[in-house]
């Protein structure tokens, strides 16, 4: 009769100090503490999943009850250690407080904790999950801060964020890193050895990889690979039963999203379906992958990464994939949200013909010549008099005015329209009660040119923002969770290479969402104005902008409503 198969990472698990893989700081500690009698009353072990918090406890419990100690370490063949490791010691109490985590739970273990060991030295109490404990500290606080001398608690957490602080002020705490590649690869090839089988290097170190620093997760997926023959383990085989990708097929996947050959892409998604790969696995080595070719762009990799690209391709194409969430897609799925990072937001095919429309219809020169197009005036500092504001309507507009953000004194609208032969004063003049028809005039003359000793200001202006504002929505809206937050808001200002983009005071909640996902705000920005902007979110009051009611004037707003909806509103000032 054959014995039960016994799982891998529980025949291998480590028995002494010296087994411990990777966790060389906490082991030193420890074991100096066992040598010198300094071993605290509480312990809490803090790390990953996998990395031997609660192997380390065990050992810790051999180790302070061992009767054949030597140099700190647990000996592993007397009676406590024996059964320790069998799980059967009587003084040596492990729980799982994911199930064992209510007011009643604790007050089971205080009678435990003030009993006298049985056998051994110390009573210790290993609690697995700790941080699922909520209101059941409230009976244990105490004795955990002055416990007996023969009680020892060992807690283990993956987020110690959730444990009390003034639970945290009363244990000592050790922080378990992730493993390294080399470490579990090396770790599986004493495995091997061990069992007589063999594996080609490239398969083990893609399982190492795939364990993201976790040992326990890299002796599962080893014992999963090992159940399917008795061969030699292949990296191709890896791929199979994990369901992974090849490098040279993600290598194609992305020269076709850096390069926006998106046919070439969709084919590569059509034959991972056909043959049952996981995408939200795809998407995590695609990106790993992206990542290491940024790395080799850079010049600090000594392996080439066949995907071409400058560093800010890359950049541009790691966005992309970094903003699809592979747990929560959306509508259409995981592999549309991958077809539209394909198209991207240069695509010839992802930017529709009434956005360049849209374009034209808001450019100065065509604000002036043209009696049809949408009214557009250039941002004026004062707001408009009294006087001026009670003219009889007899008069027919000739412009839409709207009162933009407060200009800066160094910067006044006023000293822009000033005549260059004039000083700019340093404070900006009143306004006179109503404007002269010279200065009526003014603002539908070009602006000045700058003077020649004087550069231009670095970065876009306001009016080149608003005039590609169209196909900066268009953009950003490719990704589904911006594309709200770009609907509701409107540029306000432009200072240098920051823009700033006001949302409605009544809807403040989108400025807190945008902030969040500013890098993609940032990114869309950029790519339309073909250069690197920063964004910033603030909440401004917003006014109608009168819209033209003739047959062309209505057929603009009708296109410009399949962008912002019903909502075709100019910024006013910020709050």
């Amino acid at each position: 009769m054959t014995s039960p198969h016994q799982a891998i990472y529980r025949r291998w698990r480590a028995q002494t100090f010296d087994q411990i893989v990777g966790q060389q700081a906490v082991v030193e500690t420890l074991r100096n503490g066992i040598l010198t009698g300094r071993t605290a009353h509480a312990l809490l072990f803090v790390g990953p999943r996998g990395t031997g918090k609660t192997s380390m406890a065990r050992i810790l419990a051999k180790a302070l009850n061992c009767t054949n100690l030597r140099d700190g370490e647990p000996c592993d063949e007397c009676l406590s250690c024996v059964a320790i490791r069998e799980g059967r010691a009587l003084d040596v109490d492990e729980f799982d407080a994911a199930s064992n985590n209510t007011v009643g739970d604790m007050r089971d273990l205080l009678p435990r904790v003030f009993f006298r060991p049985a056998r051994d030295r110390y009573k210790v109490f290993i609690v697995d999950e700790v941080q699922r404990i909520t209101q059941g500290w409230d009976v244990l606080l105490k004795t955990l801060e002055e416990p007996p001398d023969h009680a020892v608690f060992i807690f283990c957490t993956t987020d110690s964020s959730q444990i009390r602080p003034a639970v945290l002020s009363r244990v000592q705490r050790f922080d378990f890193r992730r493993l390294t590649v080399a470490e579990i690869a090396g770790k599986l090839r004493t495995i091997l050895d061990a069992d007589g089988r063999t594996a080609e290097p490239e398969a083990i170190d893609l399982i190492a990889r795939l364990a993201a620093g976790g040992m326990r997760d890299a002796e599962s997926m080893l014992d999963q690979l090992l159940s399917t023959g008795d061969g030699p383990l292949t990296s191709e085989r890896v791929r199979d039963v994990l369901g992974l990708v090849d490098e040279e097929t993600i290598d194609g996947f992305l020269r076709a999203l850096i390069a926006g050959d998106a046919l070439a892409g969709i084919d590569i998604l059509e034959a991972l379906d056909e043959h049952g790969r996981d995408l939200r696995a795809f998407v995590d080595q695609a990106l790993e992958r992206l990542r290491l070719a940024l790395i080799a762009s850079l010049g600090r990799s000594e392996t080439p990464i066949p995907v071409p690209g400058s560093p800010s391709a890359l950049v541009a194409g790691a966005r992309r994939l970094a903003s699809i969430d592979p747990v929560h897609p959306g509508p259409g799925g995981l592999r549309l949200q991958l077809e539209l990072a394909l198209l991207g937001p240069d695509h010839p095919d992802s930017r529709p013909a009434f956005a360049e429309k849209l374009q034209l219809a808001q450019s100065p020169a065509r604000s002036v010549e043209s009696p049809h197009s949408v009214p557009r005036v250039p941002p004026v500092a004062p707001a408009p008099p009294v006087e001026a504001a009670q003219a009889p309507s007899a008069a027919p507009p000739v412009e839409a005015v709207h009162v933009p953000p407060r200009p800066p004194a160094k910067a006044s609208a006023g000293a822009s329209s000033a005549p260059a032969s004039k000083p700019s004063a340093s404070v900006e003049p009143k306004p006179p009660a109503r404007p002269s028809p010279e200065q009526s005039a003014r603002p539908a003359s070009p602006a000045p040119s700058p003077a020649p000793g004087k550069a231009r200001p670095p970065g876009p202006t306001l009016e080149l923002v608003l005039e590609r504002w169209a196909e900066i929505v268009e953009v950003v809206s490719k990704n589904p969770p911006t594309k709200p937050l770009i609907l509701a808001c409107r540029p306000v200002n432009v200072d240098g290479n920051v823009v700033t983009l006001g949302f409605p005071e009544t809807q403040s909640f989108f400025k807190d969402v945008a902030e969040r996902r500013r890098s993609i705000l940032e990114d869309g920005v950029s790519r339309v104005l073909g250069a690197p902007v920063s964004v910033r979110c603030v909440a401004a009051n917003v006014e109608v902008a009168p819209m033209p009611a003739d047959a062309e004037g209505g057929r603009l707003l009708d296109e410009f409503r399949k962008i912002f909806g019903d909502d075709v509103v100019d910024v006013g000032d910020v709050g």
